[in-house]
């Protein structure tokens, strides 16, 4: 079972209940993970700080279930608690503002009610604690699919046990062509539910998702249809939504040429990284890049220029370090050596290049871009 794109509730029970209706209600849906416990549990239990969201459920509450309020918020600071109970006092009332409650819900409640208000919250709370990373091509055949994947790898396995839940997602539906590198092409047609995208949902986004052997999760389809359908944008932003209500980190491989969707996903990612090429035509690309993701989302917003497949040379290089510095300006760069060896054997095999060098100049200095754009901890602000 992928858990890792599971929700993972935890319910806890009030002393004088034997049974929760609301667990119960919570349980017909497959997409979630359910941990009950009692109240002197709470201290002891160790799902309580890793949990999405924490469903209290009560019949009324006096002194004894304040204190299970403040043991929950001693263990979980900030994750989304929602409390399930009969009709409250005014002062009650005020006791939820105290211990940050982001929903009550009156019993007797109803299935969808309550599914709602756990799906709200915990997309409300993974907004400001997921990190969304964006790869970007300034132009064709710069190799932002293999920076992309190579992310995802290196984020999977680093963070293996601290966040197993990692998600590629392939937005060049042109040729889906991390599905094709990675050898896991999918044989379902995206283009099946453009008519109906309200369709796309978590349990929709579980039977298309693709779990790779290292750990990441996979989302790559070669529907070319998909740029030209009429419902196409909202079937694309629809299913990020989904997908990043499943995950905590994302690497979204973006194509150079021009969506309709694409300014609204750079307005919603964390990081931009930019594959670009040391060649002036391919700068000058970049440069059209930057100046557009800053009129987006401002001049402070965090961009990254990758230079890849670039080959040091004894005499200098063609367009000195300098003279990029100078074009650029205040926008940080970073070379990638080439290394055709090395990668062409992967895509040949449909492995990770990892999965033959972990030792590779390639990825120990993906890795270190990495951990200095801060792709590998917590979400940029």
């Amino acid at each position: 079972m992928n858990t890792g794109a599971l929700t993972r509730v935890v319910i806890i029970l009030g002393t004088s209940l034997d049974e929760s209706v609301a667990a119960d209600n919570i349980a017909k849906n497959s997409r979630f993970m359910i941990t009950k416990l009692r109240v002197n549990e709470v201290n002891s239990d160790p799902s309580v700080p890793t949990a999405d969201v924490i469903v209290v459920d009560f019949d009324e509450m006096g002194e004894d279930e304040l204190q299970i309020f403040a043991e929950v918020r001693a263990k979980a600071p900030e994750t989304p608690l929602i409390l399930v109970s009969e009709e409250l006092t005014p002062d009650a009332m005020r006791q939820l503002f105290k211990y940050n409650v982001q929903d009550w819900l009156r019993k007797p409640i109803d299935d969808e009610g309550l599914l709602s208000a756990i799906r709200s919250t915990v997309r409300s709370s993974r907004t400001t604690t997921n990190q969304v990373n964006a790869v970007i091509s300034c132009v064709g055949g710069a190799g932002a699919t293999t920076l992309a994947i190579n992310m995802a790898d290196i984020a999977s396995r680093r963070l293996a046990k601290k966040d197993p839940n990692i998600a590629l997602v392939d937005l060049d539906f042109s040729t889906g062509n991390c599905s094709y590198v990675l050898n896991m092409v999918s044989t379902f047609n995206l283009g099946s539910v453009a008519s109906a995208p309200r369709r796309v949902d978590s349990e929709f986004v579980s039977v298309i998702q693709q779990q790779h052997d290292s750990g990441f999760y996979l989302y790559s389809f070669k529907r070319p249809d998909l740029n030209t359908e009429l419902n196409g944008y909202e079937l694309i932003l629809r299913l990020l939504d989904v997908v990043s209500l499943e995950h905590t980190t994302l690497f979204l491989d973006i194509p150079y040429y021009a969506t309709e969707w694409r300014n609204d996903v750079l307005s919603a990612v964390n990081t931009v990284t930019l594959v670009s090429e040391v060649n002036l035509p391919a700068i000058k690309h970049t440069l059209d890049q930057i100046e557009q993701i800053k009129e987006l989302r401002g001049e402070d917003f965090p961009i990254h220029v990758v230079f890849n497949k670039h080959s040091g040379r004894l005499f200098g290089q063609r367009i000195s370090s300098r003279r990029i510095k100078e074009l650029l300006e205040d926008t940080p760069f970073t070379y990638l050596p080439a290394d055709h060896s090395l990668i062409g054997e992967a895509t040949d095999r449909g492995v990770l290049p990892s999965d033959i060098s972990t030792r590779a100049q390639f990825l120990k200095k993906l890795t270190g871009y990495m951990k200095s754009a801060n792709m590998m901890g917590a979400p940029a602000k």
